[in-house]
């Protein structure tokens, strides 16, 4: 047991190294996403029985996002993919209920006072259904339903687990591996998410206070700019990948 505890960790920590070696550029990135919230959240008055039920869904789901933008950012950098991607699902579920909230009091009742019971979230939680009433089908269609082939047991998700030997056979990997192409498809659902529910942050700061969500718009700008445009490079750099790779 111990041998096989050892290989594990070695294995993580050689991941981590050519992700770190790799990819520096991309890592301090992804730090400045972080950042983007928690220079929010240090902007934040202390709130009262005046904040709205909105604000604090908001708030709550928001939250939660960095938390999980925080821990898969961890699981990219040792190799664990498919994992890392379940958890940017949750993401992109959130910036669904973010966006109905306002209107949609069902989402508000059940995420703050358990209204219907959990065993009636089914209908709070049709996330297309909410994406058509937000206008953002198009984040659904591209970015919901490729995560949910991580998330879900699939040919895609079992698939990263194996190496190539040729067009019949297979190795299964069941220690992590680094991979260009995956990481670099993580990091993309990442900051395509993380500036989803910023937008969401923003609206938070500018109810709570203007002045302060001014002042996060400031400190943003630069980092959000930047992050924009390394996704608008990424486009390329994963067709030629893929094409180098012949996948």
């Amino acid at each position: 047991m111990n041998s096989i505890k050892v290989d594990l960790i070695d294995a993580e920590e050689k991941a981590k190294d050519i992700t770190i070696k790799n990819h520096a550029r991309v890592l301090e990135l992804l730090a400045i996403m972080l950042n983007l919230y928690t220079n929010g959240f240090s902007l934040i008055p202390n709130l009262n029985d005046k904040t709205s039920d909105t604000d604090w869904v908001w708030l709550f789901l928001i939250t939660r996002s960095f938390l999980s933008i925080r821990c898969a950012v961890e699981l990219m950098k040792k190799a664990y993919y498919a994992q890392a991607m379940a958890l940017m699902r949750i993401v992109t579920e959130a910036y669904f209920l973010c966006g109905n909230c306002e209107k949609n009091k069902t989402i508000v009742d059940g995420l703050l006072r358990n209204k219907p019971n959990t065993q009636d979230s089914k209908t709070i939680f049709q996330y297309k259904k909410l994406a058509k009433d937000m206008d953002a089908l198009d984040v659904y269609d591209k970015d919901y339903t490729f995560e949910c082939k991580f998330s879900h047991t699939s040919s895609l998700s079992l698939g990263i687990m194996t190496t190539e030997i040729n067009s019949r056979n297979h190795v299964l990997r069941p220690i992590p591996t680094y991979n260009e192409i995956l990481f670099l498809m993580c990091c993309e659902s990442a900051f395509r998410n993380g500036l989803l529910m910023a937008d969401f942050l923003e609206k938070f700061l500018d109810n709570v206070s203007k002045e302060k969500g001014n002042v996060w718009r400031i400190k943003a700008g630069i980092g959000i700019q930047q992050i924009q445009e390394w996704l608008a490079e990424l486009k390329e750099r994963l067709v030629e990948l893929k094409e180098r790779h012949g996948s």
